[in-house]
């Protein structure tokens, strides 16, 4: 039997880095401008996105981009979701 998926929306910069906004309910307007303000002071740029499925399991997860954060022109998707593989196998690896 399939575990139900878990959905959480998160701030994903392009270099991989992320952070979760929320799991019940999709972060505020407020909140995801906080994030993008962020974002901006470190000189980077991403997306609120949705990811669906457990972050500690060895399972992929799908990520969703939902809104822009930042200076788009340097964005690249299919760059930052392999940044963020990278990122959560590290984490996942044993200590």
């Amino acid at each position: 039997m399939a575990m139900p998926s878990e959905r959480r929306w998160i701030i994903l910069a392009q270099d991989g880095r992320h952070v979760t906004m929320g799991r019940a309910a999709p972060p505020t307007e407020a909140e995801v401008e906080a994030a993008a303000v962020a974002l901006a002071a470190q000189g980077l740029a991403g997306w609120l996105a949705t990811m669906d499925g457990n972050y500690w399991s060895r399972r992929r997860v799908a990520l969703a981009p939902v809104q822009m954060l930042g200076d788009g022109a340097a964005l690249d998707w299919p760059a930052a979701i392999t940044a963020f593989e990278a990122t959560r196998q590290h984490a996942l690896r044993p200590r």
